[in-house]
């Protein structure tokens, strides 16, 4: 708590900061959803919460703004010198927000409005905190992308990373493994000596590596603003986020495919239900190896060399 303490110590102008929040976020409580859909609110955060409760792959944006400041505060001895001053163009970026929220407003897209919200909480930092502030801040603030519900849009995508996976892995069990397996689009069936169809399974949608894409997504940026300092080596960590999490979904469907045609469908089907973190211990391990490889800040040393007093 004292060094919590201390670090709001050295945040100027709270108060007034933490009033222009409240009615920030009171305009996007009272007019923020012009929408009135299957969800009957003028709040966008009545809406958003009810699409996070309702789309498990969206659901990560609950926790995107406590881990904005957590980094911050992770960092806090990078955040604690900078002078901290009210700086006026950060009112260009407030403006940029209104136009956005207003837009939003005006389409009937509440998406674009949060985009708007999530522009404007970063710019009233900026306004009251300054410049160096705001460079410095930049890259925790750009998480709040993970805050936008996009799981309405990615129906193509999931299913071609459903086929994707499912083709790796069965390939990978008839190529290799030798698995009698016969697949027909995203279903895999096990083909019995008397050739007859033995078990069969369908790779669902949560399959497809899109939730485990997005969880994988913001470790990797995580991991790059804690261990990282070149933007390549953050880029190179961000880019095989989608690699890691398709390879941890074709282990999964792997095991899937070996436990059933060994022990039958409903010991495939419990690995497949029971076994699901497999898919992101996976993904996680290889995120964590890649940004200790990658790892470019300079390590104090271990323990400086004691010296001994020589006796005559």
């Amino acid at each position: 708590m004292s060094e919590l303490r201390q670090f709001l110590g050295t945040l100027p102008h709270k108060g007034l900061l933490g009033a222009v929040l409240l009615a920030w976020v009171a305009l996007f409580h009272l007019l923020g959803n012009s929408s009135f859909g299957y969800i009957d609110t003028p709040s966008m955060f009545v809406w958003l919460g009810a699409l996070y409760d309702a789309n498990p792959d969206d659901a990560l944006g609950y926790v995107v703004l406590p881990l904005i400041a957590a980094l911050i505060f992770r960092q806090r001895e990078e955040f604690m010198p900078l002078a901290k001053q009210p700086w006026a163009p950060a009112l260009v970026l407030l403006l940029v927000a209104v136009l956005l929220h207003f837009a939003g407003f005006l389409i009937q897209q509440a998406r674009v409005s949060l985009v708007g919200f999530c522009v404007g909480l970063f710019g009233l930092t900026g306004l009251f905190w300054g410049k160096e502030w705001m460079r410095k801040s930049a890259y925790p603030f750009s998480l709040m992308v993970f805050a936008v519900p996009i799981t309405a849009y990615t129906d193509g995508l999931t299913f071609h990373l459903r086929l994707l996976v499912t083709k790796i892995a069965a390939g990978f069990c008839t190529g290799l493994l030798h698995l009698s397996l016969i697949r027909e689009g995203t279903t895999v069936f096990h083909l019995l000596p008397d050739g007859s169809k033995g078990f069969e399974f369908d790779v669902a949608p949560a399959c497809s590596g899109i939730r485990s894409l997005t969880v994988v997504f913001l470790l990797a940026a995580v991991f790059g603003y804690l261990w990282l300092t070149a933007w390549w080596r953050r880029g190179i960590l961000l880019a095989a986020a989608l690699p890691l999490a398709l390879l941890g979904n074709v282990m999964r469907l792997i095991t899937v495919f070996v436990v059933g045609e060994a022990r039958g469908s409903e010991a495939g089907l419990a690995i497949e239900t029971k076994l699901g973190f497999v898919t992101f211990l996976v993904a996680l391990g290889g995120v964590v190896l890649l940004a200790r490889w990658l790892d470019d800040q300079p390590k104090a040393l271990a323990e400086a060399p004691v010296e001994t007093e020589v006796q005559p």
